[in-house]
């Protein structure tokens, strides 16, 4: 199977990036542009984001769409991509939206071999605010693969996180939490809160570790919660609403 030539790359990277800045939706890629490997999809990305001049401010760890297999998948976060809860849902298509978290980091997240402990982790987040995560796709129908959902950046919508959990989330993470979702679908489940923070800190040591300031968000801790106005709150650390567009 022939790679995808740096030239190949770029292309594909600027046919994303018409359909980011015009807001309107892609066929699948031409097959000589199409990645083959998740390597080549988050190369996309990154030409992606360097042809639109923008950096990530963090690491998104997301389920990919249920017709790709649903597994957690880490891809970047954008600064205004980040939103003040409450916000309206955004014109977006094939929208996907769950309840999240979003932690900012008051030291870095160093670069290193072993493993993050959670302790380590908590010690380092600055903030933790509860969050609706709403994914998002650049391809009419849906990324065909996981390569092309990495080259859409995970299928990055926005992140609408509500206002900082109140002094004292680091004890009530330590057990599970109650999540319930009300408006467009009503749900209520229990989420550990501690092993999410956990695998989005190691998805960012993965990719070489985040500087103070960087953000974890991670998204997939409720089913889908429909395209209207919904509002998540989290035992103990809040809640974060979306209005209807």
């Amino acid at each position: 199977m022939a790679r995808l030539t740096k030239e190949a790359r770029g292309r594909a990277a600027e046919y994303f990036a018409e359909a980011v800045t015009s807001g309107n939706t892609l066929a699948p890629f031409p097959p000589e542009l199409a990645p083959r490997t998740t390597t080549e999809g988050a190369r996309i990305a990154e030409r992606l984001l360097a042809t639109l001049g923008l950096a990530p401010v963090g690491v998104r760890l997301a389920p990919a769409p249920a017709a790709l297999g649903g597994a957690l998948v880490a891809g970047p976060v954008l600064g205004h991509r980040l939103l003040q809860s409450p916000t309206a849902m955004p014109p977006f298509h094939r929208v996907v939206a769950t309840a999240a978290i979003v932690a900012q980091l008051g030291k870095p997240l160093p670069a290193r071999e072993r493993r993050y402990g959670l302790r380590h982790v908590i010690a380092r987040i600055a903030t933790l605010h509860p969050a609706i995560d709403v994914a998002a796709s650049r391809f009419s129908a849906g990324a065909p693969d996981l390569p092309c959902h990495l080259a859409d950046l995970c299928g990055l919508g926005v992140v609408v996180f509500g206002r900082q959990a109140r002094a004292g989330w680091q004890e009530a993470i330590a057990t599970p939490r109650t999540v319930r979702a009300s408006g467009a679908a009503d749900w209520r489940g229990t989420v550990d809160v501690g092993a999410a923070l956990l695998d989005a800190a190691e998805a960012a040591r993965e990719a070489g570790g985040l500087p103070a300031g960087a953000v974890l968000v991670i998204a997939g801790l409720s089913p889908p919660l429909g395209e209207g106005e919904v509002t998540v709150s989290i035992t103990s650390l809040g809640s974060a609403a979306l209005a209807a567009g």
